[in-house]
């Protein structure tokens, strides 16, 4: 089989020719690896992954893309859903439930955030 052609390294400012598929050169693999380790521990944690998304989209289009916080739903005011929020928040037992989650305003879900830290601070 033919050798991969030399390519140079990714580090910045490093000019060293390789063949690695991980695009370092020897003197920089530990970058490589360290790269590869973050990727794995954040690949599977937080809200970014594929089944948070597909439940955020079912509760947006079940909200019309319209805000549903307590303050929009009180004045009767439209106003377009950035973001999906727990009613009930995680830390205090709520669930991703779909009955726990609403459409919300970026601003408005600001908004709540800043109440419910300072309820609990007090």
């Amino acid at each position: 089989m033919p050798l991969r052609p030399q390519r140079p390294c990714r580090a910045q400012g490093c000019r060293a020719l390789h063949r690695n598929a991980n695009g370092y050169c020897e003197g920089h693999a530990e970058i490589a690896a360290e790269q590869a380790k973050a990727w794995a521990t954040r690949k599977g944690s937080g809200r970014g992954g594929r089944p948070w998304r597909r439940l955020r989209d079912q509760v947006m289009k079940r909200d019309q893309y319209l805000c549903r916080c307590d303050e929009c739903i009180r004045l009767a005011r439209v106003r377009e859903a950035h973001e999906v929020d727990h009613i009930v928040a995680l830390a205090h037992g709520g669930t991703d439930d779909p009955a726990n989650l609403r459409a919300i305003n970026c601003d408005c879900h600001k908004a709540k955030s800043q109440r419910e830290s300072k309820s609990i601070k007090k």
